[in-house]
Parts: structure tokens; C-alpha cells; sequence
């Protein structure tokens, strides 16, 4: 506990505006290559053991050796309805042993589904959700962002729904003024979502915010969804809130882009730490502080790049992909192994116990002025 108190300190009072804290990682990403996806891929996502594993039409391909770039083909999804457009997400669980898959709609366009699939053999099946992006929770429970370009929304599938048609999916989060942008969860169940496309706002594209598990566990369990316009932290307004995801030190990475340059042509991450002091109701990112809001680009040819991008634990990389392009490419830590036990999930752990007992100190010091 003294540890952790030491941390905690250390981060409200001095880590947080620090540009040298924690996350080495941030200013040691570079450029190391490029890995080419099958023709036809759609998105893609990593294995436990590093593998890139991605979807063409129907048929699962997975890379034969992690980092090798040579692919083979796992098998084809069962019952599969996917849209002439690809699929819109495939997503590896935590431990790696399933796969989830949008299918952006189907032939019709408006039949959409969400796949759940054994990552060995694609046994599996097919549940009625709508969605754009989703994001694993747990073995169970996969976040979906969705919704028309006039208003978004989060939701919450159980995989194991016994009723396909009609799954168990209630609302976390509702009244996002704009398209469906990305999904994560931080290393405490914190929602991340944002803005894909600003439209009723007042949220601008590229606004993400997060909510803290407690209230969106009580909104799922209570049916009253937290509203995105009036509630929530935000953490970062930047591109187009897409491709939301952590890597193992607790920075944000943010992909997309909104169609104003230069919000465009790169990849957004934000520093573990200001991350943190977001959370901590400091204030989002200012994207014109490098040390806070590093802009990754690899491709130096075309200026109007909209890019996606996963982490990739095993191997400790970035993979940055140009829509309609099958190169992927890699940004590589080469100085830090991947902790057993992360320093960003110890400090926002502490950064949480101070906030929650800060908040608990002003209550109680109103209420003895109260009474006073």
C-alpha cells in the first residue's frame, strides 16, 4: 500500500504533467517495417502468440509464423452473411481463443450480425447485433459500438446468448451526437468511446470520452444508458475516434480522421499519463503538445491517409494500416519487454484509489460546512 500511495502521489503530483513519465514506449515507437496482408484482406487483428490473423470475404487467413507476412488459410466462417463491403471488425479475446466478427450488414446491407468463433476450428455462431467496432471485455462480453451517422451508441453482447436472434446486448451508452467511432476498455473495465462523425453533437468528431466501469455497469444493469453528451471524461478530441486500444504501458492510440486537413495522415497516440490525468478530471490531451500527442505516420508518399491500428502484446508493436491498402506497417519498441504486471495498470489503479478518497474528503468536508 505505501508503494502505491508513493506511486499515486507521484503521478497526481508530479507524473502527471511530466514528459518524461512512465511510458518510455511513447517517445521509443519507430518504423521497423512492413508486412503485406492477403488481396482482399479486410480488418485484422493479433493472436496470443503474435500471429496476424484476418479476414478475406468469408475465408479466416492467419499468418504461418509471427512477423513473416506469409498467410494461410484457417477456414472458412460458418453460415457466413458477410457484406459485399467486407467485414467491419474482427476481434481476437483476451486469451486469444476466439475471434468476433462483424458482418457490416450482410448482402442486404441491414442484416447485421456479430460472429463468435472458436480461434482453432471457427466452430461458432452468428447473433442478431448491430455494430461498427467492438472490443472484448472478457470470454464473454464484447463491447459494440453502433448507430446511424445522426447518433451512436454502446452496447454491451453477452456471446453466450441462448437466443440468437434476440441476444442479451443492453445499452451502456447512448446519445453519442454523431457516427459510431472506436471501443476499448483501459486495464480497470473504464469504457472508451467516442465521435466518429460529429452530426446533433455538441461533441465534435474525434471526441473520446471515458466512463468509469462502476457507472457503466450500473447503466447496463439498470437499463438507463449514460448519456455521451453529458457525461463521461474526456480524454482526447483527435481524428475520428476510431481504432481505439492500449498498448501494454497505458498509451492510447486513436486512428481514423475527419476530412478537414490536417486532421488526417497519421496515427494519434496519447501519453499514458495524460491519459491518466484525464481520468483524473484534469483536462484532456492538448494534441499540439507533442510530449503529450505523438503523431505517427509511416507513409511519407500520400498526404490524405485514413489509417487503423491494433497493438500487437506479443511482438510489443504497432501495426498501422492505410484504408484500402493491404501493407501493414510495424512500429517496434526494441527497449521494453512487456511487463508481467503493468506500471500503467498499478498507477491508474492508485490514481483511482486517491480520486475516489479525494472525492470522499470534499463530500464529507461539505458536509461539515453544512452543518457548520
Amino acid at each position: 500500500m505505501r508503494t502505491c500511495f508513493w506511486f499515486s502521489t507521484y503521478l497526481v503530483l508530479g507524473g502527471l504533467g511530466s514528459t518524461n513519465a512512465l511510458a518510455d514506449a511513447f517517445d521509443n515507437y519507430a518504423l521497423d517495417g512492413s508486412i503485406e496482408l492477403p488481396t482482399g484482406a479486410g480488418p485484422f487483428d493479433t493472436l496470443a502468440d503474435g500471429r496476424i490473423v484476418t479476414i478475406v470475404a468469408a475465408d479466416i487467413m492467419v499468418e504461418n509464423v509471427a512477423g513473416s507476412g506469409t498467410f494461410g488459410l484457417l477456414g472458412v466462417l460458418p453460415n457466413a452473411d458477410i457484406s459485399g463491403f467486407g467485414a467491419s471488425f474482427l476481434r481476437v479475446s483476451p486469451n486469444g481463443g476466439q475471434i468476433a466478427v462483424g458482418n457490416n450488414g450482410g448482402a442486404s446491407g441491414v442484416d447485421f450480425e456479430v460472429g463468435v468463433f472458436d480461434s482453432a476450428t471457427l466452430a461458432g455462431q452468428w447473433l442478431r447485433a448491430a455494430s461498427f467496432d467492438a472490443t472484448w471485455l472478457d470470454e464473454v462480453s464484447i463491447a459494440l459500438s453502433a448507430g446511424d451517422f445522426s447518433t451512436g451508441i454502446v452496447t454491451m453482447l453477452d456471446t453466450t446468448s441462448v437466443d440468437t436472434a434476440n441476444p442479451i446486448n443492453p445499452t451502456a451508452v447512448s446519445n453519442i451526437g454523431g457516427a459510431s467511432g472506436g471501443v476499448a476498455f483501459d486495464g480497470l473495465g473504464n469504457l472508451y468511446t467516442g465521435n466518429g462523425f460529429m452530426a446533433a453533437g455538441p461533441s465534435g468528431t474525434g471526441v473520446v470520452k471515458a466512463f468509469s466501469m462502476s457507472d457503466w455497469t450500473n447503466a447496463t444493469g439498470t437499463a438507463t444508458p449514460l448519456n455521451f453528451e453529458m457525461s463521461g471524461l474526456e480524454i482526447v478530441d483527435v481524428l475520428s475516434a476510431s481504432s481505439l486500444g492500449y498498448d501494454a504501458e497505458g498509451n492510447l492510440h486513436v486512428a481514423g480522421g475527419d476530412f478537414d486537413l490536417p486532421k488526417v495522415d497519421f496515427v494519434a497516440l496519447v501519453r499514458s499519463n495524460v491519459v491518466a490525468s484525464a481520468l483524473a478530471g484534469l483536462g484532456a490531451a492538448d494534441i499540439s503538445d507533442a510530449s503529450q500527442v505523438r503523431r505517427l505516420d509511416p507513409d511519407n508518399i500520400d498526404n490524405f491517409n485514413f489509417y487503423s491500428v491494433c497493438y500487437n502484446a506479443s511482438l510489443r508493436r504497432l501495426h498501422i494500416r492505410s484504408a484500402g491498402s493491404t501493407t501493414v506497417f510495424t512500429y517496434n519498441d526494441p527497449t521494453q519487454p512487456v511487463p508481467t504486471v503493468s506500471t500503467w495498470g498499478l498507477g491508474v489503479m492508485c490514481l483511482s484509489m486517491i480520486t475516489m478518497a479525494t472525492l470522499v474528503l470534499r463530500k464529507q468536508t461539505v458536509a461539515v460546512r453544512s452543518v457548520a
